[in-house]
């Protein structure tokens, strides 16, 4: 069944012939999202009736990947998530990546698709959670901040850089853990690609100049998130709409040339109740100069650990 009309039969409901499309021994119930490269589904094991996350590669997308490992010499997503995966003992729920269950080619095609099948993870976005000023935000965002800096440590000890770390890539459940997702572009540190892969709005300097990536980049990236995380915005924004397609190559440009040559604001410039110490971290951590950021994100989740959130601007008013 083409995935255009699965796609279309898809968003309407279950509708006949959708319960037979399959991956292996995973029966989809839905499409969660779809993005440039890939389809993210829904789908029921029939081994043990649980829900898993299935990312299957576009056949664009898939052709392009095959490019890039070949000539970057890197492993694919599925690869480098099981060996980011927890080790035996640790369970999902105190694990801050996503675990990858297993991967394949679609239908067992030699020639198919890759797809992954990923730990279902039922939650917000921190980019949606931010949008729509959710609740939970303000009481869960200094555990946030600390899941994510941890993630990236984990990553960084096992020798991958994230490289498209956002917050369209931090997913948060209402009650449980906050997970990192999305590994399609980690890769090895020391690598200067050439082409420019990332989200413009928290790619460091280094993505946008094509130099050598390493841990650090990711530092910049998760300096970006935590600023969005704290004060509800962006640093840099472009002064071109994100919903003009006609002027998206404007648009990235404009916004790889703050991240090489623009200061950025203090968050405290935006937000007045910060833990202490936070405002110099997030700039620490958005420093051009890789350098002179911090050393490690383990030295970033060390500081975060240490600090106490401030509470909310109303919690000092006398009751009523």
């Amino acid at each position: 069944m083409p995935i255009a009309l699965l796609k279309r039969m898809l968003r309407i409901g279950t509708a006949p012939g959708a319960e037979s499309r399959r991956f292996r021994n995973y029966h989809i119930v839905r499409i969660i999202h779809e993005g440039e490269k890939a389809f993210v589904y829904q789908a029921r094991s029939a081994k043990d009736d649980r829900l898993y996350a299935i990312k299957a590669y576009k056949p664009s997308y898939h052709r392009t990947a095959r490019r890039m490992f070949k000539r970057y010499r890197l492993r694919h997503e599925g690869e480098v998530g099981m060996t980011l995966n927890p080790p035996p003992g640790i369970p999902e729920a105190d694990y801050p990546i996503v675990r990858t269950i297993s991967f394949d080619r679609e239908f067992g095609n030699p020639d198919g698709c890759l797809y992954i099948v990923l730990e279902y993870v039922d939650g917000f976005s921190v980019k949606r959670m931010v949008g729509c000023a959710h609740p939970l935000l303000r009481a869960r965002r200094l555990d946030i901040a600390r899941s994510l800096a941890r993630a990236l440590t984990i990553m960084h000890d096992r020798g991958f850089v994230h490289r498209d770390l956002c917050s369209d890539n931090v997913l948060v459940m209402k009650e449980g853990p906050v997970k990192l997702i999305d590994l399609g572009f980690a890769a090895p540190g020391g690598i200067a690609f050439e082409e420019k892969s990332g989200t413009p709005s928290y790619m460091s300097p280094e993505q946008c100049a094509g130099r050598p990536v390493n841990p650090a980049s990711d530092l910049y990236s998760l300096g970006i998130v935590l600023f969005e995380l704290f004060t509800g915005r962006l640093p840099f924004t472009s002064s071109i709409p994100a919903d003009n397609p006609k002027l998206a190559a404007r648009r990235v440009s404009e916004l790889m040339q703050h991240h090489l040559h623009a200061k950025p604001p203090s968050p405290s410039e935006f937000a007045a109740d910060l833990p202490p110490g936070l405002d110099g971290l997030i700039l620490r951590c958005l420093e051009k100069n890789p350098e002179r950021r911090p050393p490690t994100a383990r030295h970033v989740m060390n500081e975060l650990f240490q600090m106490e959130d401030s509470p909310p601007p109303d919690a000092h008013e006398p009751a009523p």
